[in-house]
């Protein structure tokens, strides 16, 4: 069964400050440029969240641990006197690039995804019930165990999919708060801890007072299982943490996996040409794989994108090579299972070719991945589109894709709650069973 713990959570106190200035992109998605422009923000959440390019690990740790008091010291984050549920909301529209690589049935002026938000239990990492989809890096794991053992905090939380037969816990959660989610409203009966916008994307956080309500999306969740969708490392590095005895509980967002507001998409690869060049992928390629077929040169990012969706649409296992003036489709042998695209990738990129996953570039979009061959040559794959249930029945199947394979969105923000990460015993648990 699957249970979320209530948690004594950190927010930014609203009487103190503005919470735009205080909430920051999750960690593993800041630019150096990036963090310049948070850190000129006084307690903003990515100074002690996340490591910038230019510090160490041990630097990096010494920095966040001061920072952190010195928040809240400051107060600017303030700690609920009591341990609750949380609604977390997220109102956006993603960047345009984004969009036009969404099918148009897909394609909304605005999208708001509701979450609840508590802890999973110490046990989480040995579950059967709570499955990882994606391999990790291990280096990005040891950071962030790390940052847990220095901090004692669990910051932004997991985002996980469970895949109710209705949409149950949501009615709930919006009777709950008075709103009309259909609607894209957030004008209800309940007044947010936290309302902060970060570029362009609202976030709110409501804490659940109702134990009915609570009791009531216990029992609604006492047979789901649940799927990690964003946060493996953090998930991982939690898991690190319990199987060496400590008892963290890692911070979680439950939302619904086929909630339309949760977008999924393919991260694609950018290779340097130092790693490899489109030339040297057409020499290797070709007697690698089942077919690599050249598209007309007259082809633009609509082209790409069509083709890559209709290797997806006719059930085919592959991916397209672009280069910076010619582009290919690749085909492989069609093994069954969601992820195959990958293996094929990079089992050739890896296994073939000796090379560092790590050291590749993943980018959000088609366009981004199009337009960085261009610009600096080598070699871009982009990879087709990837479904939830596929997903979800590999992963339960305990098969694993490659590291950065799939991009949920909304993403959650850097401070807009956070929680101790071990085990509060004498806390009261009111929550899903």
């Amino acid at each position: 069964m699957v249970r979320l713990l209530p948690v004594r959570a950190f927010h930014p106190d609203p009487d103190r400050a503005d919470a735009s200035r205080l909430v920051a992109p999750v960690y593993d998605t800041l630019s150096l440029e990036d963090h310049r422009r948070f850190d000129a923000l006084p307690h903003n959440a990515a100074s002690f969240t996340s490591r910038r390019t230019d510090l160490s690990t041990p630097a990096f740790l010494d920095l966040a641990s001061q920072r952190l008091s010195a928040a809240l010291e400051a107060e600017a984050f303030v700690q609920d006197g009591s341990p609750a549920l949380y609604v977390y909301a997220i109102r956006y529209h993603p960047a345009p690039e984004i969009v036009e690589a969404l099918p148009p049935e897909r394609r909304k002026p605005d999208y708001l995804l509701l979450g609840l938000v508590g802890a999973l239990p110490e046990d989480s990492g040995t579950s059967s019930r709570v499955a990882l989809h994606e391999r990790t890096f291990t280096d990005r794991v040891e950071e962030r165990v790390a940052l847990t053992e220095r901090t004692g905090m669990h910051f932004a939380p997991i985002m996980a999919g469970y895949t109710p037969k209705s949409h149950a816990i949501n009615d709930l959660i919006e009777n709950y708060l008075g709103i009309d989610r259909r609607q894209l409203s957030f004008k209800g009966s309940r007044t947010p801890l936290v309302e902060a916008t970060l570029d362009g994307a609202t976030h709110r956080l409501w804490r659940l007072e109702d134990p009915q309500v609570a009791a009531e999306i216990g029992t609604l969740l006492d047979h789901e299982r649940i799927l990690i969708l964003d946060g493996h490392h953090r998930f991982t590095a939690a898991s690190r943490l319990q199987s060496r005895g400590v008892p963290v509980r890692p911070l979680t967002m439950l939302v619904e996996a086929h909630d339309k507001a949760l977008l999924l998409l393919p991260w694609h690869r950018v290779l340097a040409p130092s790693q490899l060049t489109y030339d040297g992928f057409l020499s290797k390629g070709r007697s690698t794989f089942a077919s690599v077929d050249e598209l007309p040169p007259e082809g633009g990012l609509p082209e790409a994108i069509a083709s890559v969706r209709e290797l997806r649409a006719k059930g085919h296992r592959g991916f397209l090579a672009i280069g910076p003036r010619r582009m290919a489709l690749v085909r492989g042998n069609d093994v069954p299972g969601e992820g195959q695209d990958y293996e094929l990738l990079h089992r050739f990129l890896e296994g073939d070719l000796g090379l560092d996953p790590s050291r590749f570039s993943f980018v959000r979009s088609p366009r981004q991945a199009l337009l960085q061959v261009r610009g600096e040559g080598g070699v871009a794959f982009l990879l087709p589109p990837l479904s939830f249930p596929g997903i979800e029945q590999e992963a339960f199947a305990h098969h694993v894709m490659a590291q950065k394979s799939t991009m949920f969105l909304p993403k959650v923000a850097e401070g807009v709650i956070f929680a101790p990460a071990l085990a509060e015993r004498a806390g009261r648990r009111v929550a899903a069973r």
